[in-house]
């Protein structure tokens, strides 16, 4: 592994956000991004679902663009989506929005991808209630780099939360974990 001589291995923006949440003092100035942040998404996705769910439950709004890119509708919806841009009960393509999504950029119930995000969600950069993947945040969170309330993996960052990992936990290196 290559690092920077005198830099600590893992994740430095994962580290960050667990040693800003850990400090009673510094957690304010992070949280007040964070909770602006959680409400445009909640805003987003509470009116989301409703469309995404009228399409998914209805035979009748199916709906797949003329326009083509790689053989693929650039625009899909129904309760089986295939396209660059899906929504669906199941859904696949580039982005994939719906019950069990599948694309490069993921995100329902069940997320698998590049990047997703989720209840579950299986990806290179996971974010959601149980995450796995390379760098996953989450309730649940499980990778390389791990940062959420459970971290599990090889650095895990859970600022108040419990943190098991292999290298690092919470900015603790291997010897002083219990693992």
């Amino acid at each position: 592994m290559l690092i920077r001589p005198g830099a600590q291995p893992g994740p430095v923006w994962m580290r960050n956000i667990s040693d800003s949440l850990s400090d009673p003092d510094r957690s304010s100035k992070f949280m007040m991004p964070f909770w602006a942040f959680f409400l445009i998404y909640m805003v987003v996705f509470i009116g989301l679902p409703h469309f995404v769910t009228a399409v998914a439950l209805s035979k009748e709004h199916a709906y797949e663009s003329s326009a083509r890119f790689g053989g693929m509708p650039v625009v899909s919806y129904s309760p089986v989506a295939h396209g660059i841009i899906a929504f669906g009960a199941r859904a696949t393509g580039i982005i994939a929005m719906g019950g069990v999504a599948v694309g490069v950029i993921a995100i329902g119930g069940l997320a698998v991808g590049i990047v997703s995000v989720g209840g579950l969600s299986v990806a290179v950069l996971a974010l959601a209630g149980v995450a796995i993947g390379w760098r996953a945040v989450g309730g649940l969170a499980a990778g390389q780099g791990a940062l959420g309330g459970l971290a599990i993996g090889k650095y895990a960052y859970a600022g108040i939360g419990a943190a098991y990992g292999a290298v690092e936990a919470s900015g603790r290196q291997k010897e002083h974990l219990i693992v």
